[in-house]
Formats: C-alpha cells, sequence, structure tokens
C-alpha cells in the first residue's frame, strides 16, 4: 500500500507540474482574459425577489472581448442630457444581450448603426439618439421593468423592443425563470458549474482549452444542450404542455409593455430575432447533428414567428420579423464566430448587426403614421 501510494503522490506530483508549466506556457505566449465570460462586473441581479436583472450604473469591463461601459442611468454607452435636449427623437432600445450588444463594440450594435443612419439621412433640424438599454440575460418582464421605473426620465419618442425567441419563458412572480432565480433561492449550482466558474475565473490553460472542449463534450453527447439551455431554444421545440404555458405568460408580459406605451404615447416597434437554425436546413442540421437538439420542424417553418406576428396583429403592435430578411441575406457571417466562441446560434456578428439596422431604417422609412420623422428617411 505504501508502494501504491508513493506511485499515486509521483504521479500526482508529476501531472500537477505539467498542468503547472502549461498554465505559466499559456500565460506567456497566449494570454487569457478570465473575465471574459463573467458579466458580474456590469449587471447584477436584483437581492429582492423577484429579482430582476439591471445594469450596474457607472460600470466597466471587458466583457466577451469588447470594453463595455454602462452609464449612470443604467445604459450601455456615453452619458445622455436629461432632460431631452429640444429638437431630439429619442429613441429607446430593451433587449436581452442581443440588443446590448454580446461580443461587439458599442458602435457595433444595431442601434447605434441606425442612430448614424438615421442622422445620415434626415433634413431638417431634428437630430436622433438611440439609448441602449438592454442588459444580458434579461426577459420581457425585466423590459417592462426597465420601461416603468426608467422611461419617464430617459423621455422617449419611440421604444424599440429587441424580442429573442428564448424570451418566450415562463415568467412568474414578474420576472423569468433562470440560474439567478435558482441561486437566489438557496439552492445550490451543481458541483460541475461551481468547479467550471472557478477554473474560468483563475486559469488561463483552462480558458485556452474552454470553448474547444465545450464543443467537443456538447458533440459527444457528454453534456446535453437540451438540457444545459432547453429554456433558451423552448419556442424551437416540438409543442408541449411546457411551451403552451411560455407562449400564453410571454403574451401577457407583451401587452403588458405595449398598454404601458399607448399610455405613455410612446411609439412602439417590437423586432423579432431569428435564430441561426431557422434560416435553413444545413444550419438546422448543424445543430441537430453537432449538439443534438431536439429542435422540431416548428424551427424551420418559422411557426414561432408567426405566432409572434399573429398575436401582434391582433393586439395592433407594430413588429418587424427579421427571419425573412435574414434568409435573403447571402452573408454566412451573420452571428457570433471567434477563436473563443466556434459558434453561436443567437447573438448577431458586426454583419447581422448591420443588417439589423437596415430592416429597422426600412420600416421606419416606410411607417407613414410617424409624423416625428421626416419623410427624406429612405434607404438608398
Amino acid at each position: 500500500m505504501r508502494r501504491l501510494f508513493s506511485l499515486l503522490a509521483v504521479s500526482l506530483a508529476g501531472l500537477l507540474s505539467i498542468l503547472l508549466l502549461l498554465e505559466v506556457g499559456v500565460r506567456i505566449f497566449a494570454p487569457q482574459n478570465p473575465d471574459f465570460w463573467d458579466s458580474s462586473a456590469i449587471r447584477r441581479y436584483q437581492s429582492a425577489p423577484p429579482h430582476f436583472v439591471e445594469n450596474i450604473p457607472n460600470a466597466r469591463a471587458n466583457y466577451t472581448g469588447v470594453p463595455v461601459a454602462i452609464n449612470s442611468v443604467g445604459l450601455r454607452g456615453d452619458e445622455i442630457a436629461i432632460p431631452k435636449p429640444a429638437g431630439t427623437f429619442r429613441i429607446l432600445g430593451v433587449g436581452d444581450s442581443i440588443t446590448f450588444g454580446h461580443g461587439v463594440r458599442a458602435e457595433e450594435t444595431f442601434l447605434k448603426i441606425l442612430e448614424h443612419k438615421l442622422n445620415q439621412n434626415v433634413a431638417g433640424h431634428i437630430h436622433y439618439e438611440i439609448l441602449n438599454g438592454a442588459s444580458p440575460g434579461g426577459g420581457l418582464a425585466d423590459y417592462d421593468r426597465f420601461l416603468r421605473n426608467k422611461a419617464a426620465a430617459l423621455q422617449p419618442d419611440m421604444v424599440v423592443v429587441g424580442l429573442a425567441l428564448n424570451d418566450i419563458l415562463i415568467y412568474r412572480e414578474g420576472a423569468k425563470l433562470s440560474i439567478a432565480d435558482a441561486e437566489w433561492e438557496n439552492a445550490r449550482l451543481p458541483l460541475e458549474r461551481k468547479v467550471n466558474r472557478l477554473f474560468l475565473r483563475h486559469s488561463h490553460l483552462y480558458m485556452f482549452c474552454f470553448s474547444k472542449l465545450k464543443a467537443l463534450l456538447y458533440q459527444k453527447g457528454v453534456l446535453d444542450m437540451n438540457e444545459l439551455q432547453g429554456q433558451n431554444f423552448l419556442a424551437l421545440l416540438p409543442a408541449s404542455p411546457e411551451q403552451t404555458k411560455a407562449w400564453e405568460s410571454s403574451f401577457k408580459v407583451l401587452s403588458r409593455i405595449a398598454a404601458f406605451c399607448r399610455e405613455n404615447n410612446y411609439r412602439l416597434l417590437v423586432v423579432t430575432f431569428p435564430m441561426q437554425m431557422q434560416l435553413s436546413r444545413e444550419q438546422m442540421l448543424f445543430y441537430r447533428d453537432n449538439y443534438h437538439l431536439r429542435l422540431g420542424d416548428e424551427a424551420l417553418s418559422g411557426e414561432p414567428q408567426k405566432r409572434l406576428s399573429g398575436f401582434a396583429a391582433a393586439g395592433g403592435i407594430p413588429m418587424l420579423d427579421l427571419l425573412p430578411i435574414f434568409r435573403a441575406s447571402n452573408s454566412e457571417n451573420l452571428y457570433l464566430r471567434n477563436e473563443m466562441i466556434p459558434s453561436d446560434p443567437t447573438h448577431f456578428s458586426v454583419t447581422g448587426h448591420e443588417l439589423v439596422a437596415e430592416a429597422i431604417l426600412g420600416k421606419i422609412a416606410s411607417d407613414v403614421r410617424t409624423p416625428s420623422i421626416a419623410a427624406p428617411v429612405q434607404l438608398q
């Protein structure tokens, strides 16, 4: 037994020495950003129930590889004037990490691109200002709360709601179900998640291997994306009682947002974002085969968007469905992908953000019910 324990100790010491050397080597020749995936520096969940998500005022971080700055009122971007300056048409965007601009710089988000395009094309003395009130990890209930708490001070003339399909969830007590809810309810995170967080924050070697290793584990079926990310794809899965409840709950919150905008004379536009597996059969098969997602045919048929459009039409809610626009694009680089993110079916690349901005500009320009927007605003 002594010999066995000695052998194990020597083997363990040797393994640790190799890992330590590799760690030092990565830190010297390929240093990583331990905060790459850590959003805790820029956003938080409120400690009191129902734990809404919000940006941290005056926060700064290098999140997902890009600099992120939150201003004093919790918006991504520079400080703004309160009250709103005369001659300013202010648009307030709310949404989750897509609208926030996960993985792209502030000036590369569709909101800032749209602001630039509007001010280039407008005639007269009006100035367009677009505010980014989105928060990573937010849901419809968070957008509703943000508007009710901050819209009066921000004085928007128009509200743009970035609606992702992962917003179709069962909302309870005003907020969405999430890992954060489980944490606040004193439910313990699984040990593997705790270990993963520890290594991501402290090991450059682990960060270097993380994305490639994670993709491989998904492909080999060691990790189950349906279990870990199932809520994010609920609207794309085959019909189920849980999905029915999610649609009912989501429509209820979306109706509250629309009613609030009508009551306060804020023009409203809901923009629905497609997921990458909806763009073609090849893309859907890629996520079925490589990530073993149990996607229903509803994903490719655009059934979620049809349900949203039907609901919007019945309630008089202006909506822009980006699915046909994304499908018509010839670009293969609409979604985020880099060394740290081998594939992302949700978040847009800079090219994707540009396409979204063009689509919204076209919608605004063709909307004859917009007296506050000058007629010369047109796509070339």
